[in-house]
């Protein structure tokens, strides 16, 4: 076993140099251990939004306590999120302090607790923080304001939206202490959620926040000091209110939504756990957003939660459900990088859960709970580490990160998201995404990874010193000589990455940058131009000008350990989704990561991850592989793909690099299937299933 190859550590972690890297002292695979050791927690939440305004008249008349426990028992929901007070800033309970719904008249959160802590289910308590009409309609003293003068109030001719509320507030904030102190001291409650609880955009102009700012000789319109300031709110908010909540009742489980912003590693002391709302289907999230923010979450030590709903869209999607198989391959995708699952639902004013609502969920959870014996102590078997860095509370996804993700999920990489002060020289492979900010102290921390045969993978503007127009890869042979004045500009190959095709010229879409690679590097494409650059007075044919001329810059080129793509790889592909550009990141790969952990022949559209669970009672060590099919119906223009009837994967083999003696494989996801398992001649452990409808998990012991 991988045991006997375990080395010294960074912090708390384990590290593990397989075949391929043993010769020098980059690390080869990284466990984190704190995740196997992490509580043990639900797998199988059900997210209950409940927002109604005034306009609702009745709420609750069909709510029957039984039927509600019941319900969520036979669709095996293990735990709950109910309603203390919602965005419209009313109250499900009797509070002192209210105001409770006026369609309520009874205690709906009492007995939604009561019925769930009946049957076992864990039950936590939604409070809606600095999202609330009410408060936003009543104290205008405390809104946020926007650098125009205006605020998020809607106008009276618009339908309600977002009402933000400012942090600097100190009576606002002892307000929402006094309610929270009020619902966790009255309810037996597993744990509290507070959504809503992020300054929005990061900015406030009230004038609280510039008398602070002002005071401090800061300028309030800078953006990095408005995203400093706004941090510093956020953080002494999360820790009054985790304070409150422990001090009236210990062991009671504090959580807040959509933590999975810049700066997280300031803020996870005041947090049980990192809930990542992310529904798919909706046009601001995405199947890339999820990849993307839990590979950074779970770096923290904290358990992590990808929510889903059960809407064909959004929130509040009332009349729209998904099928059971949708969210067998949403699930799928959460737990394959070792996080627990959330089914977002709103209950009808009514309270009564809609049987049919519970039907899907209840089928997909009864996957996951037959899953759990593999998925619980999992942590991810790491080999790369994505680095993203801005303003705290800044949000990550931008299309050159969200293109990362998903060159590099494809390529089969197993890899990290990190910003630059984490250990990241752990990894095998860094990759500095299109417009990283490389500072003077980073570049020599970036040296000194090389020196100890770590990789680098470097896009475009990361090539620069931050701030500058000068680079930090001088010693590699690389010189900067500014931005290419076409677009697109063209990328002649130089080394076979592009199959049987004969040369051709391949449009880089977003531009480029113009790199000049001397001794030692080697050029693996050149950067070509058009003749001219298209415009209204220059132009020709339908859109860009043909290919005219190579130039004396790289494309691509490579210094031992060290790639320069000069081109924006990961924006590109998030929007173009050119093939040649993740075929030469493949190419550079097989330079990079030569002892690559996995590689298999299923399709692209083939999540492929790997976890690993320690020994435990009754368990050996093992590997785990998942499999999630994302072959999807195709979308529209008006609306995103549906893995809704995936096309069965067949005869599915991949390989990996473990030092397994006598490795024995299992298969679970797939009733009946079946996997094999033997040495491939290059002394990797091949597996092989004959069938994969929806998605499956391989378990590897040696």
């Amino acid at each position: 076993m991988l045991r006997r190859h375990f080395v010294p550590t960074l912090a708390a972690g384990a590290l593990l140099p397989g075949a391929a890297s043993a010769q020098t002292s980059a690390p080869r695979l990284w466990i984190d251990p704190r995740i196997a050791a992490l509580p043990r927690r639900p797998w199988r939440k059900v997210h209950l939004d409940f927002h109604n305004s005034h306009h609702i008249g009745r709420i609750g008349e069909r709510f029957d306590k039984d039927e509600f426990g019941d319900t969520l028992l036979k669709a095996n929901v293990d735990s709950i999120v109910v309603f203390a007070k919602d965005m419209h800033g009313y109250f499900y309970y009797p509070s002192q302090y209210g105001p409770v719904h006026p369609g309520l008249d009874f205690d709906l959160l009492g007995a939604q607790v009561e019925a769930c802590r009946q049957r076992k289910i864990a039950v936590y308590a939604y409070y809606c923080t600095a999202w609330d009409n009410y408060l936003a309609e009543h104290h205008p003293e405390w809104l946020v304001f926007k650098r125009d003068r205006t605020t998020y109030l809607p106008k009276f001719d618009e339908t309600p939206g977002w009402t933000a509320l400012c942090l600097s507030h100190r009576d606002f904030v002892e307000l929402e202490v006094k309610h929270t102190r009020e619902f966790v001291g009255r309810y037996a409650l597993d744990g509290a959620w507070f959504d809503m609880p992020i300054p929005i955009h990061a900015e406030c102009f009230c004038a609280e926040c510039l008398r602070q700012l002002k005071a401090r000789g800061q300028d309030p319109f800078s953006r990095a000091v408005q995203c400093a300031h706004k941090q510093e709110l956020h953080i002494a908010f999360l820790e009054t209110l985790t304070r409150t909540v422990r001090e009236v009742r210990p062991g009671c489980q504090v959580d807040y939504n959509n933590q999975g912003a810049y700066g997280l590693g300031a803020r996870v002391a005041h947090q049980d756990n990192i809930d990542i709302e992310a529904l798919p289907t909706t046009s601001g999230w995405g199947y890339y957003y999820f990849p993307l923010i839990v590979r950074y979450a779970r770096t923290f030590g904290l358990t992590t939660y990808g929510m889903t709903g059960r809407f064909k869209a959004s929130w509040a999607d009332f009349g729209g459900l998904k099928q059971p198989v949708q969210l067998d391959i949403e699930l799928a995708g959460i737990v394959a990088h070792a996080a627990r699952c959330d089914i977002g639902d709103q209950m009808p004013p009514s309270a009564r859960l809609d049987p049919a609502v519970y039907h899907v969920i209840g089928a997909s959870y009864r996957r996951i709970r037959d899953l759990e014996p593999y998925l619980e102590g999992a942590a991810p078997v790491t080999e790369a580490a994505l680095l993203i860095s801005d303003h705290p509370l800044e949000r990550p996804n931008t299309d050159a990160h969200l293109g990362w993700v998903k060159l590099l999920a494809e390529c089969r990489v197993q890899f990290d998201v990190h910003e630059p002060d984490a250990a990241w020289e752990r990894y095998g492979l860094i990759v500095l995404p299109d417009a990283f900010p490389v500072t003077a102290a980073l570049a020599e921390r970036l040296h000194a990874y090389v020196g100890r045969g770590g990789a680098l993978l470097v896009s475009h503007q990361a090539g620069l010193l931050a701030g500058t127009d000068g680079t930090w890869l001088e010693r590699y042979g690389f010189r900067y000589a500014g931005r290419s004045p076409f677009q697109p500009a063209y990328l002649v190959p130089k080394e076979e990455f592009t199959g049987p095709i004969p040369r051709y010229e391949y449009a880089l879409y977003q531009g480029a940058s113009q790199w000049e690679a001397g001794p030692p590097a080697a050029v693996v494409a050149q950067l070509g131009e058009p003749k001219f650059q298209r415009s209204a007075q220059h132009y020709t044919s339908h859109r860009q000008t043909p290919f005219d001329r190579e130039t004396r810059y790289a494309a691509i080129a490579r210094s031992g350990r060290v790639m320069l793509f000069g081109f924006p790889v990961g924006g590109s592909y998030f929007g173009e989704g050119y093939w040649v550009y993740r075929q030469a990141v493949q190419h550079a790969l097989k330079t990079l990561l030569p002892g690559q952990l996995i590689t298999s022949n299923a399709p692209l559209s083939t999540e492929i991850t790997v976890t690993h669970q320690a020994a435990a009672a009754g368990r050996k060590e093992r590997y785990l592989v998942h499999l999630v099919n994302f072959s999807p119906v195709r979308g529209t223009p008006k609306h995103p793909v549906f893995h809704e009837d995936p096309i069965a994967l067949t005869d599915v083999t991949c390989e990996l690099n473990l030092d397994l003696r006598a490795p024995k494989a299992t298969i679970a996801g797939v009733p009946g299937g079946r996997v094999g398992v033997a040495r491939a001649e290059s002394g990797r452990i091949r597996i092989s299933i004959p069938r994969i409808p929806v998605s499956a998990i391989v378990a590897l012991e040696g």
